[in-house]
């Protein structure tokens, strides 16, 4: 069951998945769709989908099923993205199914190729480092708290939570 579903859905979700991460609109989340993206490209790597992807094309000459989908990865970033070069493309792909053991590092090569997008198209792109900014400044936030809390008297007796005493 779960073949017939990758076989039918697969290369949909994962052409939605990358409407969504490239659409300027959608800033927040890029870590859960770095590793909904990661997993998928996993999927394939390691032959959890043994049903031919496309089967009219694997068919005639045999293709693996991740030949098949970094061929379709590639013809789907020329075709949204036309002007970005071949090496471009290339790179990015490689480095899709090379780094999605590594979410981290999937999430940068994710990003890069997203600035690489909005350079060329002048958008601004500091939307990118959204989530990192805000752990950042709620990380500072809660240093000078703990700053404040060690020094008697910066802090009004209201903004510092009591212990139950009985």
């Amino acid at each position: 069951a779960a073949q017939s579903f990758y076989q039918t859905y697969y290369t949909d979700i994962l052409q939605h998945m990358f409407s969504v991460v490239t659409d300027t609109s959608h800033t927040a989340g890029l870590t859960m769709h770095a590793t909904i993206l990661a997993y998928m490209f996993i999927l394939v790597e390691t032959d959890k989908i043994t049903a031919p992807l496309n089967a009219a094309d694997q068919a005639a000459s045999n293709m693996a099923n991740m030949v098949y989908i970094q061929g379709f990865v590639a013809n789907l970033l020329k075709t949204a993205f036309p002007h970005l070069t071949d090496n471009q493309i290339k790179i990015t792909v490689t480095g899709l199914f090379n780094l999605n053991q590594d979410i981290p590092g999937f999430k940068d090569h994710l990003r890069d190729f997203l600035v690489q997008i909005r350079e060329s198209t002048g958008e601004d792109d500091t939307d990118l480092y959204l989530e990192e900014r805000e752990a950042a400044l709620k990380t500072a936030q809660e240093e000078k708290r703990k700053v404040q809390m060690s020094v008697p008297g910066i802090l009004n007796p209201h903004e510092i939570a009591e212990e139950m005493q009985d």
